[in-house]
């Protein structure tokens, strides 16, 4: 039985994905296994992978393509491992990755452990810290926190995947990802969150996180509606939890909804911005009529939601642009 099982899902991934494979491989701690998810691919990823099945220790499987979370799901059922670590076929590990991740658990036995990455940009080769956890790190450094002890920042993070989990805690409390092809990690994220009784950080950075021209971006009016239809699915593991009266978990937890609603609001084309505006008024005055102006004003984006609120599309652009326009002119005159 391995210590450590490693789930990448992969589709069309041919250009990154033997990277992926080698950066698990030549690992310092060999006592894993690789579940590699063949999710329908029409490239040659399939042949990068069967390259490696030389070593026992790695796995294919090949399914009809449905999606990562679905593919995901799919590989948790047949890992082996006490730690499952999902990673991204267009992402590699540092050297030392797996030896760090297994010297915690050991020591610690967290439900989910949290550690840094490197952003990548693959255009540019430029290479940055992403120090996501600090919010985490800097109040309880590498001591274990949970929602009880930690309700006014648990969902500061999003839902990236520098993070591992123990397999029986994800099994115990049923935590899948979504069927959804897009932000199916939402709910996941969510519920490994308000269900752990021992979360704690790794100040170290583990995993590269590449940037790419085939992130996941959006332009299709259906993930506007999957982003508002993952609003209400997050919110009802919220309700479904021990926490569902807890005031500063549901204001930390609106306060990450929000911050995805305006980040992909910020990204979407301008074909589909004026739609994504009205789905994002309807989910705003929700959130208002549902929990009160209390957090509304307490909200850091209160002066945004509030226009979103108030204002039609057209007027909420235009304030926009004047703001710009006086940012400008009080910078540069």
């Amino acid at each position: 039985m391995p210590e450590i099982s490693i789930i990448t899902p992969f589709y069309n991934s041919k250009e990154f994905l033997e990277q992926c494979i080698l950066s698990v491989l030549e690992q310092s701690f060999k006592d894993f296994e690789l579940i590699l998810i063949n999710d329908g691919s029409t490239d040659d990823s399939i042949k990068i992978a069967q390259k490696f099945t030389y070593d026992k220790r790695i796995k294919i499987f090949s399914k009809e393509n449905e999606g990562q979370g679905i593919a995901r799901n799919f590989a948790l059922k047949e890992a082996k491992g006490n730690i499952v670590l999902y990673l991204d076929s267009d992402d590699w590990l540092e050297k030392n990755a797996l030896f760090e991740i297994h010297k915690k658990f050991s020591q610690s036995n967290p439900d989910i452990l949290f550690f840094n990455a490197y952003k990548f940009f693959e255009e540019t080769k430029i290479k940055n810290e992403y120090r996501y956890i600090d919010s985490y790190f800097l109040k309880y450094k590498e001591n274990i926190f949970s929602a009880k002890t930690a309700p006014d920042i648990l969902f500061n993070t999003g839902g990236l995947p520098f993070r591992a989990y123990r397999k029986d805690f994800l099994m115990k409390n049923n935590i899948k990802y979504s069927k959804t092809r897009f932000i199916e990690d939402s709910e996941f994220y969510i519920k490994a969150l308000l269900y752990a009784d021992k979360i704690c950080c790794l100040n170290q950075i583990l995993v590269n996180y590449r940037v790419h021209k085939n992130s996941t971006t959006f332009t299709q009016n259906t993930r506007i509606k999957t982003i508002e239809k993952t609003f209400y699915i997050c919110e009802k593991v919220l309700k479904n939890s021990k926490y569902c009266n807890n005031k500063e978990i549901t204001y930390s937890f609106l306060d990450n909804r929000l911050r995805q609603l305006f980040y992909y609001f910020a990204i979407c084309d301008k074909e589909t911005k004026k739609e994504y505006f009205n789905m994002l008024k309807t989910v705003a005055k929700y959130i208002k009529n549902t929990y009160g102006l209390d957090f509304i004003q307490k909200n850091t984006q209160f002066l945004k939601l509030n226009d979103i609120i108030e204002k039609n599309y057209e007027a909420y652009e235009f304030k926009k642009r004047l703001l710009l326009i006086k940012i400008f002119l009080k910078h540069y005159l």
